[in-house]
């Protein structure tokens, strides 16, 4: 069923983000180099990831070791291997080898509390990366991409670069019920509305349809031929991540659609630059692990220097990716 999106509008009234928050929080980012006032060597961080079988956590996993090293803490990884009983046991398995700090990226919001709560009863200091734990859990800290923010963005971008005469769209989520997707989602539809009320004082656009890629490749190209066997007037492709865009757009090549549907995913994924760069993708967001594994471990220092004034939840940057300024971005050795 075709929904129109006339009832955006009242999402604005809270939804959208201030101009000067957005400042404030790219402000934030230009951060220099932290030097530690303590000698760290004698701390041991466990860094639990939910997956290592895709490129992206690898590459976070890569950066969290790396910048652990650049202050002489000891290092534990483990792998949640994306079920979230195995990542609980993960936990668990660092807690009992002494850990001081615990750097967790959670798979579940909710499940991973009771886990967080016995690290902080012996005494680990829990931070929380690149997703989202409940509140009830007793973290120090938090590093993760604006995903409101650049899923804003990226429907401005829509809005002002897209010169259709009306815009059908599909959305290809990760997984149902994930704080990430839902927050790139919303700030999506949000930016279209907001970026279309500027322009043209109304908001007018449509939804065709939504379908589920589960984060991988091979999920968005099943979920797109889905789609597109139903709504082949769609214009606008969204994906929540840039792998299951990349994987749509092979479905989309495949039907002889890419003249007509622009592709947006989100992550700055090295394989969407590339194809950026060729003409056949329209844009990114970017959620670099390098900075998030950077930026997560500045934070444990300064924790462990007992410094004050530290924010529970710190965002990266937030900037999109479009054949313009792609080449600033691109790095053809990254892991990601």
């Amino acid at each position: 069923m075709r929904i129109i999106y006339f009832v955006c509008l009242c999402t604005l009234v809270f939804g959208c983000i201030p101009k000067e928050q957005k400042e404030a929080v790219r402000a934030e980012q230009r951060e220099q180099t932290y030097v530690s006032k303590k000698d760290l060597s004698g701390v041991m961080v466990g860094y639990c990831s939910p997956t290592l079988d895709a490129p992206f956590y690898v590459a976070l996993e890569k950066a969290v070791r790396e910048n652990a090293a650049k202050y002489g803490m000891q290092y534990l990884t483990t792998d949640g291997q994306g079920d979230i009983n195995k990542q609980v046991l993960a936990v668990e398995d660092l807690l009992s080898k002494g850990i001081q700090v615990l750097i967790l990226n959670p798979l579940d919001p909710k499940a991973l509390v009771p886990v967080v709560k016995r690290a902080r009863e012996q005494g680990v200091a829990v931070f929380i990366l690149d997703s989202f734990i409940d509140e009830e859990a007793p973290y120090i800290a938090s590093v993760v991409a604006n995903n409101q923010m650049n899923g804003e963005l990226l429907g401005h971008w829509v809005v002002n670069n897209i010169k259709k005469p009306h815009l059908n769209i599909a959305l290809i989520s990760g997984n149902q019920g994930n704080p990430v997707g839902r927050e790139r989602r919303l700030g999506f539809v949000r930016g279209i509305a907001e970026a279309q009320l500027h322009l043209n004082n109304k908001v007018d656009f449509t939804i065709v349809s939504q379908g589920w890629g589960k984060w991988t490749n091979n999920g968005g190209l099943n979920a797109m031929e889905d789609i597109l066997v139903a709504h082949k007037e769609i214009n606008v492709l969204f994906a929540e991540n840039d792998a299951m865009a990349i994987g749509a757009l092979k479905t989309i090549k495949a039907m002889g659609l890419q003249d007509q549907i622009v592709v947006v995913g989100v992550d700055g994924q090295k394989e969407a630059y590339e194809l950026i760069q060729r003409g056949e993708y329209g844009v990114t967001a970017q959620n670099s692990p390098d900075i998030l594994g950077e930026k997560m471990v500045t934070i444990v220092a300064r924790y462990l220097n007992e410094e004050p004034g530290i924010k529970q939840v710190n965002y990266t940057e937030s900037v999109v990716i479009d054949k313009s300024n792609v080449n600033q971005f691109y790095n053809p050795n990254s892991l990601f």
